[in-house]
C-alpha cells in the first residue's frame, strides 16, 4: 500500500518532465512509497513517448492518456482523484521540482500532528535564477519548526495553489471537492473548498520544499481578455463560497492579495483600450461588491488602486503599461524582481 499519491496534469512537457519525474523518484520518503498518477491532455510533443519509458520501468506509475485536449489542468486532477488509492494526496505541475524530502515532511507532518492539510513554503526559478518565498497567515500559533493555524483563520492563509501541500483524501471524498475543469484558477477554488472543511492547517515555514518553474510562456505570463475573465470568475465564485459558509466578515483578508493578483495580471494584458477598461471595471465592481477598503501589498499598488476606484482608468493602463515595460528589461527586473 503506497503512503501518498502524487497527482501531475501534463500537456507538451517533454522540455521538462524528466527532471519534473526524476525529482519524485528520488524522495527520500522511497519512491516504493509513493503513487504516481501521469495525467496526459492529449500532447502534441514526445511527452508520452516520456511518461510511457517510466511507466514500463516501475509499477507505482499509472499513465493516464486522454483523447482530447481539455486546455485546462483541471481535468487531469479530477482524474488523478479518480485514480488515486492512498489517503493522502499531492499535486504538482508537468515542468517544476521538488526537494528531495518533500514528500517525507509533509507526509510525517500530516500524520503525526493529526492536520488536515500541511504546506510548506517555495522557491521560485526564472532567468535570474532561484528566490525563496515566504507565505503569509494570520494567527498561527508556533511550535518548534511549524506553525499551527486552525478553525476560521485558515482560509486566510495567503497560499492557494495546490502544488505545495499534502491533503487528506478523506476531506475530498466526504465534502465531493473537484477541480474546475475550465479555469486557469482551478486549484485556487478547490483549495479555498478544502480549506472551509479543514480544522487544522499546519505550516512548515522556511522549508522551501517546491521549485516553482517560473516561464516566460506560462498561463502567467500570457495574459488574455479571457484569461483576465476567468480569474474574475474564480474570484466570484470563491466570494459565493464565502457567503454560503457565513464567513462574510472574513472577505476583506481573503482577498487581500487577490486584488494586488488582479491588477498585476492586468499588467500583462495586450488589448485596446476599451477591453482594457472593460476589465478594469470589472476589477472596481467586484471591489465595491465586497466593500474592500485594506492596504495593498506591495504598497505602490495602492496608487493605482486609487485610480481604479475612481475609475479613473486611462491613468492605470498608463501606470500599468508602464510596469509591463519595466518588468521586461531583464536589467530593471534583476533591481526590482517584485514588479
Amino acid at each position: 500500500m503506497y503512503l501518498i499519491s502524487l497527482i501531475i496534469p501534463i500537456y507538451n512537457a517533454e522540455k521538462d518532465l524528466d527532471n519534473t519525474i526524476n525529482s519524485i523518484i528520488n524522495q527520500s520518503i522511497g519512491f516504493e512509497n509513493i503513487e504516481l498518477i501521469l495525467v496526459d491532455d492529449n500532447s502534441k510533443d514526445n511527452s508520452r513517448k516520456i511518461i510511457e519509458k517510466y511507466a514500463k520501468k516501475f509499477s507505482n506509475i499509472i499513465p493516464v492518456y486522454s483523447k482530447t485536449n481539455h486546455g485546462f489542468p483541471g481535468y487531469g486532477r479530477n482524474v488523478g482523484l479518480e485514480k488515486s488509492t492512498t489517503e493522502f494526496i499531492m499535486f504538482m505541475d508537468n515542468d517544476d521540482e521538488l526537494d528531495e524530502d518533500i514528500c517525507k515532511k509533509l507526509y510525517e507532518t500530516i500524520t503525526t500532528e493529526n492536520a488536515d492539510v500541511v504546506c510548506c513554503d517555495k522557491v521560485n526559478v526564472d532567468f535570474l535564477g532561484e528566490i525563496k518565498r515566504n507565505i503569509t497567515y494570520t494567527n498561527g500559533i508556533e511550535k518548534d519548526d511549524k506553525i499551527i493555524i486552525i478553525g476560521e483563520n485558515i482560509p486566510l492563509f495567503k497560499s492557494i495553489s495546490v502544488w505545495n501541500k499534502i491533503y487528506r483524501k478523506k476531506i475530498i471524498l466526504q465534502n465531493n471537492l473537484k477541480f474546475i475543469e475550465n479555469s486557469a484558477a482551478d486549484d485556487f477554488v478547490f483549495t479555498m473548498q478544502y480549506f472551509f472543511k479543514s480544522d487544522k492547517l499546519i505550516y512548515l515555514k522556511n522549508y522551501f520544499g517546491y521549485y516553482w518553474n517560473i516561464k516566460s510562456d506560462s498561463l502567467s505570463h500570457i495574459v488574455t481578455k479571457e484569461l483576465m475573465d476567468d480569474f474574475l470568475n474564480v474570484n466570484q465564485i470563491i466570494l459565493n463560497m464565502v457567503k454560503k459558509e457565513k464567513k462574510s466578515h472574513l472577505l476583506n483578508e481573503i482577498f487581500k492579495e487577490n486584488i494586488p493578483y488582479l491588477i498585476m495580471q492586468s499588467s500583462y494584458l495586450k488589448v485596446n483600450k476599451k477591453e482594457f477598461r472593460e476589465i478594469l471595471k470589472k476589477i472596481h465592481d467586484f471591489e465595491k461588491e465586497i466593500d474592500f477598503n485594506l492596504k495593498l501589498n506591495p504598497s505602490w499598488l495602492n496608487i493605482i488602486n486609487y485610480f481604479i476606484l475612481h475609475e479613473n482608468y486611462n491613468i492605470v493602463i498608463l501606470l500599468l503599461r508602464v510596469i509591463d515595460k519595466v518588468r521586461s528589461s531583464k536589467t530593471l527586473k534583476r533591481i526590482n524582481r517584485n514588479i
